[in-house]
């Protein structure tokens, strides 16, 4: 039975998440004798699902949808507008009228292709790419930054860890969870255990690492290239020596963008107060001039995080960083998240820097619709994969 979790931001069957964490973690590394089969180019196997989707609907058991409409991703918008502009007709194929990702597209060439949710060449990204604790190993093992920790599974194994570690720790679910209970500004004993219990309603293992300093960056690469680079920020707002922190929010919230469907409104909640706290604010504090100052620990856009698209800025030692990740990944599409203090700076001259995880279905339409800055065609690219 899924129930609202605040930590979540949404209704949520603990349970379920759980199972699925140990499931996935069991079978991961079946991935890897399933891409030792899938190399290369894709086989086209879309005539076989546009013959499979068209019974279907003359059976009566689904319908093509030759547009998106509100039940479609923005992830999958972006996509067909691009998909439009090629002259490329895809199509979304409603099974029982259940929006599943289920997409068929016919190319210019000739050639019918069916994806889910991505149109990806066979290949994939190494399978422990969604395992974080043998993606971390992987990653120190070929000289990349990570933060110092690792994966426990016991309380008592965590408390071990908060002796040899620096603090600040960040704890977290060891198998993906987007942000959700991940705890940042861990100090204590009593902090941990608190952490700790909290990422375990989600995983079985949870990770342990010192915390690293900056704002979190998204670079996304298609073919082992850059295309783009957001900066990824929590809920915050700039000081100015005059206005209350509850005036700087009230103020930012005015801004038409926070109206959705993409971003949201500051929210000065019991979260908001518990960061004001760490920073030494509280929401009638007048912050000094060009302070920044955090509202959430968690980037998450329904809590008032925002996006900035940094492409032009990106240091060239950080760009090769990124593009060699992405090679050691075999990744045809990756979203990296890399925390850094000023990314137009080498990483090699900033301290607790690192990536702190990878994902090779990153949602790139962040890309094409930043808070601010450049959009950036990300779709193109992994079209060009393809077709």
């Amino acid at each position: 039975m899924s129930v609202f979790c605040p930590e979540c931001n949404e209704p949520t069957n603990h349970s379920v998440e759980y199972t699925g964490a140990l499931l996935d973690t069991a079978f991961l590394p079946l991935a890897a004798l399933q891409s030792r089969f899938t190399s290369g180019k894709p086989t086209n196997r879309g005539r076989m699902f546009l013959r499979l989707y068209t019974t279907l609907e003359r059976l009566g058991m689904g319908h093509f949808l030759e547009t998106y409409d509100d039940k479609t991703l923005l992830l999958d918008q972006v996509l067909w507008d691009e998909a439009k502009r090629r002259g490329i007709t895809m199509r979304e194929f409603r099974l029982f009228g259940a929006a599943k990702g289920l997409f068929i597209a016919t190319v210019p060439n000739g050639n019918v292709l069916d994806f889910d949710g991505v149109p990806l060449p066979a290949w994939r990204a190494a399978w422990w790419i969604n395992d974080k604790p043998k993606l971390v190993q992987k990653l120190r093992a070929s000289g990349f930054p990570v933060a110092r920790g690792k994966s426990v599974r016991t309380l008592r194994q965590a408390q071990a860890l908060l002796k040899k570690l620096q603090t600040p720790l960040a704890v977290k679910p060891s198998v993906g969870s987007a942000s959700r209970h991940t705890t940042m500004h861990v100090d204590t004993e009593k902090e941990l255990e608190r952490a700790f219990l909290s990422a375990k309603k989600l995983s079985p293992w949870v990770m342990v690492e010192e915390e690293l300093t900056g704002a979190v960056y998204r670079p996304t690469l298609v073919n082992g290239k850059l295309i783009a680079v957001l900066r990824r920020d929590q809920a915050f707002v700039t000081g100015n020596g005059v206005h209350t922190v509850a005036e700087l929010v009230a103020e930012e919230n005015k801004n038409p963008a926070r109206s959705g469907p993409y971003f949201s409104h500051i929210k000065v909640d019991a979260a908001a107060l518990q960061e004001l706290q760490v920073q030494g604010l509280h929401a009638e504090s007048i912050p000094a001039q060009s302070r920044r100052v955090q509202l959430n620990q968690k980037i998450n856009w329904s809590l008032g995080g925002t996006t900035t698209d940094v492409t032009d800025e990106v240091h060239p030692d950080n760009k090769k960083l990124f593009e060699d990740v992405a090679k050691l990944l075999h990744a045809p599409l990756v979203g990296i998240d890399f925390i850094v203090e000023d990314i137009s700076c080498s990483w090699k001259e900033q301290s607790r820097c690192g990536i702190i995880e990878c994902n090779d279905m990153p949602y790139f339409d962040n890309h094409h619709l930043p808070y601010k800055g450049k959009p950036r065609n990300v779709a193109g690219p992994i079209w060009d994969l393809v077709s």
